[in-house]
């Protein structure tokens, strides 16, 4: 018994230290924040999920209610650098000071779990003082530092960012490591490569760790052999050549020169199987172009083979590695030829007659080939016409009926037709005009508020807006870009939002030299085109130089009194001092002088010009098209000093004035009205991409001045957009006659002067001209027997002094009168490289002539006057013409141009040869005789300057910077 006692009371001291340890545990267990949430029965979770450490505790009615009244003390956010609290806490429903709710921190915690910034996320719960402390323990995903390519040598990191971009990969540097966006870029990355030919190429990305998180991305890139395109052999092609097929895959034959036979094949195309896809769609095309509808491509097959043969051309110690071949062969099934049976329309109520509007569309007569591209077209010609009359939803679609019982085989063809609603403009408005005023873009539209809405009449409408020069182009084509349609289908009205983007309208110079050639110079210039947002334009100019003086001012209303009359004037001052030797060295940039020298100082152009005058001018539109009639008057008075023998007897004794009146010397008053009419489709003044336009007016001078001549000029220019890339090809051809009447003959500096970069660019500017021998004296010393000069004593202020005598002769001296009839033709295909840099291979020919000899020939006072002194040289009033200066000039190269947006012209730097050039000696017509002087020595001495022939070869090439444009 007393041992029983003894035992119960050491296991009554063993309960006393066992059961306050269990309560600890017990209360240590309770911090859980999920000890209130029943245990999930069912299946287990995922073991990845995030609360894999957060034990759930089921707990009586009793522990609940005592747990009511706690409350969240403050929560943390702990490993969090890039992101600061704040920004997490606004991420959370929970806040301090809330009660503590466990649902409420799961909620919380999937909120930031789902974010996508975190590698890892751990919810820690601590007993505070007056509550609980709520603690998310983040990783953050790390952040991308940098992208590197390793070995890639066949695309340039633009050509891959933009690919990515194409094709939304979103990997990008500072952006968070995501292996799926790492995966997508090596897939996209290996698909650029094999564009460029390379088949084989290897992308492996590795991702190496930069502490404390971030990371960089290598693609390790192996290329491998490039890949080419091989032969290409058709299969079944019976209608359709083997090289016309070749011919019709584009993405696949070679770059050659079309139609050479020999030249076609000069470098093959880089393989690609989506390019070979794309060849097929167009030789199916090819063929259903010739009326075999069902023609399909059915198969292809590819061979690879490693390259054979040797280099024409090696060289040493460099080895590169040739490109596998890639030989195609397809085969066709062409099926029977189908020519066009019946064609009706259905569901069309716009119409009454659609077959007869509607089937002259398609171009396709009855019985005729049934060509697809025909059909394409005419789907679309049929959508501009429904959107002339408001339906711009139509939609068109085609059904065959084959009649291959026929002989031959015909297809019926029917247009079911949803017209869709008819609409009308209610509203337009503008978008980035920020200093053009919304009156002046409103002024140009053929289309005004509640009109129907008129597709055709709205492409016009941005040509003419295109054609003011205010906004960078408006592409017609790209309706989402240029133009923002909304539509009211339940009122058959359209709200039109057209988006602009201003081109800078102020173009300030400031300039100035010193040239050996040009002498010193300085010059200030402003000018707008579209001054104060109203679309008016104002022009200033000032130079001042040794070689020229220009004051000019000129202003242009472009809508008179709210009119659509462009309306404007000019006021001008000048003095231009012209020497050919000169401006010759100016333009061609070196010094010319010597070789004019040659020629003698005599024979070139040399003299002072001073114009002062104004023109005033005015035009007005044909309603609703691109036809402006115009008319300008001018006024201008000119007077010439000259300084070499060569322009006084161009200025003074070639017959301007008829039997009498005024000289080139004394004062010409020029007054000239000017008609004319304009035609221009043309898309931009600057950089047309296509368009064509026509000028031609009559310049007629006579009443209120001392000129009497009229002056038709006609210009013509053409522009088409090839192929997808924006090459332009564009032409110009110019011509105009200039003739007097009543008595009178045009002024010389009225005549035409070519060469130089605005019209023939590989010759020097005013170089082509015709030139001509003019009856003129000079002077000769005469000579005793044996070669010595003769002398005589006179008296020179009052002391005796021997000088030599001397003797007038008759010469021929040659002049420059410039042509009366002249034509240029320019041609220019233009193809953007990169940015505003264009190459443009040119070709230009022209010819500047004297047609009407009888308005280019000697006073007659002068003549009368050379023939009293020397009565046995038998001058004429007619002038001699040397026929090798009026021949045809041609001109080809290339030139570089880089568009400026500041001066809004390109600068251009461009080489040109002359296949078609004069290369000639010019000799003088001799007419002083022997009778005429005491000695033979005399005769040779004074004939010889003059009898010598001059050398007159035009240069073969030429090089040349300007900033203009030809055309």
């Amino acid at each position: 018994m007393g041992l029983g006692w003894l035992t119960a009371a050491v296991l009554i001291c063993l309960l006393a230290v066992v059961l306050p340890e269990t309560s600890v545990a017990q209360q240590t267990q309770s911090s859980s924040p999920f000890e209130d949430v029943p245990e999930q029965v069912g299946p287990p979770q995922d073991t990845s999920s995030p609360f894999e450490d957060v034990e759930l505790e089921q707990t009586t009615e009793e522990s609940a209610s005592a747990r009511a009244l706690d409350l969240i003390e403050r929560i943390e956010f702990r490993g969090a650098r890039r992101m600061s609290r704040e920004s997490l806490q606004a991420r959370i429903f929970s806040k301090p000071g809330d009660a503590y709710d466990s649902a409420g921190l799961r909620r919380d915690f999937m909120v930031l779990w789902n974010s996508g910034f975190f590698d890892d996320l751990r919810l820690e719960i601590e007993q505070g003082e007056r509550g609980r402390i709520v603690r998310f323990v983040v990783v953050e995903r790390r952040v991308i530092r940098t992208i590197r390519y390793e070995g890639n040598k066949s695309a340039t990191i633009s050509d891959i960012l933009e690919r990515y971009k194409e094709r939304n990969v979103g990997l990008s540097v500072e952006d968070r490591y995501d292996p799926t966006k790492v995966q997508r870029a090596t897939t996209v990355l290996k698909e650029l490569l094999a564009e460029r030919g390379r088949q084989y190429a290897k992308v492996e990305p590795q991702v190496r760790q930069i502490p404390p998180s971030s990371i960089e991305i290598v693609f390790q890139v192996e290329e491998g052999p490039k890949v080419k395109v091989g032969k290409i052999e058709i299969e079944g092609n019976t209608v359709i050549s083997d090289r016309k097929a070749r011919n019709l895959m584009k993405p696949l034959r070679p770059i050659g020169i079309p139609h050479s036979y020999i030249l076609e094949n000069l470098f093959a195309k880089t393989f690609d199987i989506r390019r070979l896809e794309g060849g097929k769609a167009l030789l199916r095309e090819g063929y259903q172009a010739q009326g075999y509808f069902k023609a399909l491509a059915i198969d292809h097959e590819i061979a690879y083979r490693e390259p054979t043969g040797r280099s024409l051309f090696p060289v040493p110690f460099l080895r590169k590695r040739k490109a596998k071949k890639a030989d195609i062969k397809i085969f066709m099934e062409e099926g029977p030829k189908y020519y066009r049976g019946k064609m009706s329309f259905t569901d069309v109520e716009l119409f009454r007659t659609p077959d007869l509007i509607l089937g002259n569309i398609f171009g396709i007569p009855e019985g005729s080939v049934f060509n697809v591209d025909k059909l394409r077209k005419g789907l679309e010609n049929m959508k501009k016409l429904y959107g002339e009359f408001g339906h711009i939803d139509f939609v068109g679609e085609p059904n065959f009926e084959f009649n291959d019982e026929d002989n031959p085989p015909t297809i019926d063809l029917n247009v079911t037709v949803d017209e869709g609603k008819q609409f009308f403009v209610r509203r337009i408005d503008f978008s980035g005009n920020t200093t053009t005023r919304d009156k002046v873009i409103r002024r140009e539209l053929f289309i005004d508020e509640g009109d129907m809405f008129n597709t055709r009449l709205w492409d016009m409408s941005k040509l003419r807006l295109n054609q003011l020069g205010y906004f960078e182009p408006i592409e017609e084509e790209e309706e989402g870009e240029a133009t923002d349609i909304r539509r009211d289908t339940r009122q058959g009205l359209v709200d039109l939002t057209l988006n602009v983007k201003e081109r800078g309208k102020n173009t300030v110079s400031f300039n100035g030299g010193v040239s050996g050639f040009a002498g010193s110079f300085v010059g200030f210039g402003y000018s707008t085109n579209n001054f104060l947002g109203l679309g008016e334009t104002l022009t200033f100019e000032t130079q001042l130089g040794s070689r020229e003086r220009v004051i000019m001012f000129g202003f242009t209303e472009p809508y008179l009194f709210d009119l659509p009359i462009q309306a404007g004037f000019t006021v001008f001052s000048r003095r231009f001092n012209f020497n050919q030797a000169r401006e010759a060295s100016i333009f061609s940039g070196r010094n010319l002088v010597p070789i004019f020298d040659a020629l003698g100082r005599d024979n070139i152009l040399d003299y002072r010009q001073n114009s002062t005058g104004f023109n005033v001018f005015a035009s007005y539109p044909l309603k609703r098209s691109f036809t402006r009639l115009s008319i300008r008057y001018s006024l201008q008075t000119d007077d010439l000093t000259t300084f070499s023998k060569s322009a006084a007897n161009l200025f003074s004794y070639i017959n301007y004035e008829g039997v009498s009146g005024p000289n080139s010397l004394t004062g010409i008053l020029t007054s000239e009205i000017t008609p004319g009419i304009h035609y221009s489709t043309v898309n931009h003044q600057i950089s047309p991409t296509k368009g064509q336009s026509l000028f031609a007016n009559v310049s007629i001078a006579g009443w209120g001045g001392n000129t009497r001549f009229i002056q038709p000029v006609v210009e013509a220019k053409y522009f088409k957009q090839i192929g997808s890339r924006g090459n332009v090809l564009g032409m110009r051809l110019l011509m105009s006659v200039l003739s007097g009447y009543g008595g009178k003959v045009p002024p010389p500096f009225r005549r035409s002067f070519m060469g130089g970069e605005n019209d023939i660019r590989g010759f020097r500017i005013f170089s082509v001209s015709p030139m001509a021998w003019i009856p003129d004296t000079t002077t000769a010393p005469l000579l005793n027997g044996d070669g010595t000069p003769r002398e005589q004593v006179l008296m020179v202020d009052g002391i005796e002094q021997r000088v030599p005598i001397t003797t007038t002769v008759p010469i021929y001296r040659l002049a420059f009168p410039g042509g009366d009839t002249r034509m240029v033709y320019n041609l220019e295909y233009r193809i953007p490289l990169f940015g505003p840099v264009k190459i443009a291979p040119f070709f230009d020919f022209g010819f500047n002539r004297i047609m009407f000899r009888d308005q280019v020939k000697l006073n007659p006072s002068r003549a009368a006057e050379l023939n009293a002194q020397f009565p046995q040289a038998g001058f004429q009033e007619r002038i001699f013409v040397i026929p090798e200066t009026q021949k045809l000039r041609a001109s080809t190269g290339v030139e570089l141009q880089i568009m400026m947006p500041v001066v809004n012209a390109p600068f251009r730097f461009y080489w040109a040869y002359n296949p078609l050039r004069v290369g000639t000696f010019l000799q003088a017509p001799i007419v002083a005789n022997r009778s005429m002087f005491p000695n033979q020595a005399s005769w040779a001495g004074a004939v010889a300057p003059h009898a010598r022939a001059l050398p007159f070869f035009e240069k073969v090439r030429n090089v040349r910077f300007t900033i203009s444009r030809t055309f």
